[in-house]
């Protein structure tokens, strides 16, 4: 079942770039992701991501973003929401 994660991040806009350049997230997408996006919401970093499953968000979070935020210095969201998505529409 496809799932929405939503995960806040208390950095700048600069350093979310550092960190998609490492995971080369513009040209190698990660197996299961549907969609990415991010924006700055009251000064917090907010990324929402669309997943084929949650066991992809998991696998991708633990093999892929977890380094790539270390070798940045960047902590670990503040704050993730995960939701099964009963109805998903992509054209």
């Amino acid at each position: 079942m496809a799932v929405l994660r939503l995960a806040r991040y208390h950095v700048s806009r600069e350093t979310y770039e550092a960190v998609a350049r490492a995971m080369r997230l513009r040209t190698d997408h990660p197996l299961g992701l549907i969609m990415h996006g991010a924006s700055e919401i009251d000064g917090e970093l907010q990324v929402a991501q669309v997943w084929d499953s949650a066991e992809y968000a998991r696998r991708y979070e633990e093999e892929i973003l977890a380094p790539a935020l270390r070798e940045n210095g960047v902590a670990e969201a503040e704050h993730v929401t995960t939701i099964e998505l009963h109805d998903l529409v992509t054209p």
